[in-house]
């Protein structure tokens, strides 16, 4: 977690030196084969990865998360049918909040479900589920990899929530409904996780004590971040095309 929040404040503690930042958050010896600031451009990066796996058969599965807006990019198509094609060991998990950066997904897209009613063009079964239930996410991850793992090939799903702020730390959402943003805080996962775990019979005091736990980690990796120095001048110039990519291109 500090790494994470290193990487974010620029710090030479970071993930990637301080030099990725929040759009190319990457550690391969963990097995996060990194975000990318052009959407989705990640998509083909895990149908490799999937497809390393198999050739390999080392029994590892590939989850690739992605917005709702990334279901209209070619690259999603492209991974998709691929994957399918070569009944890869990957999930891909489409979080569908509703809107693109600041454009309702419904306005711009033809079908309903962006993600699950286009599975069928790949042979794939529509997969559709409420991203805020933690426990429906559970079953239908734990399915979802357990049929990659046992090379049954692909799963899209298609998580349905909502972001409870703008896109952005610029961005106040005013072009959403107020009725619509108070229904969906309303249906905050958090919450109606602790109020199942309470009516299961679990004590207020134990999930309490799950909160302060949370807290004081993220605070402490937060505090260790931000004592962290920033990177080295020297490494400026490091991982980067010296060429301007003239002489492979030629």
């Amino acid at each position: 977690m500090a790494a994470l929040l290193a990487e974010l404040m620029g710090r030479a503690t970071g993930i990637c030196g301080g030099k990725g930042g929040s759009m190319h958050l990457t550690d391969v010896s963990r097995g996060a084969m990194g975000s990318y600031a052009i959407v989705g451009a990640h998509l083909p990066v895990a149908a490799g990865a999937a497809w390393a796996a198999q050739e390999r058969g080392t029994g590892q599965v590939v989850v690739c998360f992605f917005g709702d807006g990334t279901t209209n990019i070619g690259a999603f198509h492209e991974a998709l049918n691929l994957a399918a094609v070569w009944r890869l060991p990957v999930v891909f998990v489409c979080e569908n909040n509703l809107y693109l950066e600041y454009t309702p997904i419904a306005s711009v897209t033809a079908v309903e479900n962006p993600a699950a009613d286009r599975a069928a063009t790949y042979g794939l079964q529509a997969i559709l589920v409420d991203r805020n239930d933690a426990d429906e996410m559970s079953r239908v991850a734990t399915a979802a990899v357990s049929i990659a793992r046992e090379g049954g090939g692909p799963s899209l799903v298609e998580a349905r929530t909502y972001r409870q702020t703008g896109h952005s730390r610029a961005d106040p959402g005013k072009y959403r409904p107020q009725e619509e943003v108070e229904a969906w805080l309303g249906r905050d996962p958090i919450p109606i996780l602790r109020e199942r775990l309470r009516a299961a019979a679990v004590e207020a005091s134990v999930l309490d004590r799950i909160d302060r736990a949370a807290e004081e980690a993220v605070d402490r990796a937060t505090e260790e971040a931000k004592a962290a120095p920033p990177p080295d001048p020297a490494v400026l110039e490091t991982d980067l095309w010296a060429d301007g990519s003239s002489s492979w291109r030629n």
